[in-house]
This record gives structure tokens, C-alpha cells and sequence, in this order.
């Protein structure tokens, strides 16, 4: 693997963790908003408290399956989930949330036929 690969890899990995550090932040505000501790939507997911704990700080990366099951859960929809996750990385002006933005935005413009 060349330089610019190296380069391109660790982009996308830390894209990947600052996307589950936003998803961590949502996923505690609405599990907290429903008066919930983090043991028991644990419990709810089959995962370990400490899991769930990893997952609201964004250490451990999020799957869709997870979100699905998480807003399962925490009895909000799906696509609302997302779209606070997407207001929350909007809300912020750190220098990866802004490329992360820019990476969304160029995302946005490619079209499959």
C-alpha cells in the first residue's frame, strides 16, 4: 500500500469513528430523554453495559443493524434517528466535522443509473 493509500484509509477510518461519535451523542440524548439508564437499553439490545457505554462516547463504530435495533429500542423511527445525527454533526464546527460534512455534500452529487 502506497503513501496516498495509507493517507485515504485513515481519512475514511476516522470519518467512520467521528460518524459513531455523533451517533453516540444521539443515541444518549434520546435514550436519557426517555428516561432510560444506559443498563437498561443494554438489556434491550442483548449488549453489556459497557458496550452501550462505548457506544454513546463513540469509541466502538455503530452498524445500521445496530441503529435499526437502537431505534427499536428507544421507539423512535428510523429516518428520525438519522436525521439527528445529521443535525447534531451540523450543529458542529470542529475541523472533522467539517470534512466530514464535505465528504457528505460530494456524497450527495453522485448519481447511480
Amino acid at each position: 500500500m502506497n503513501f496516498e493509500e495509507n493517507r485515504i484509509n485513515s481519512q475514511c477510518d476516522n470519518q467512520d469513528n467521528q460518524v459513531s461519535a455523533y451517533c453516540g451523542t444521539v443515541i444518549k440524548q434520546i435514550r436519557r430523554e426517555c428516561g432510560m439508564t444506559g443498563a437498561e437499553l443494554a438489556k434491550k439490545l442483548n449488549v453489556s453495559q459497557q458496550q452501550m457505554s462505548r457506544y454513546e462516547r463513540g469509541i466502538n463504530k455503530i452498524s445500521v443493524d445496530m441503529l435499526f435495533n437502537l431505534s427499536i429500542a428507544l421507539n423512535v423511527p428510523f429516518v428520525k434517528l438519522i436525521k439527528q445525527v445529521l443535525l447534531e454533526m451540523e450543529k458542529s464546527n470542529s475541523d472533522d466535522a467539517l470534512i466530514l460534512k464535505k465528504s457528505i455534500a460530494a456524497s450527495d452529487t453522485v448519481y447511480f443509473y
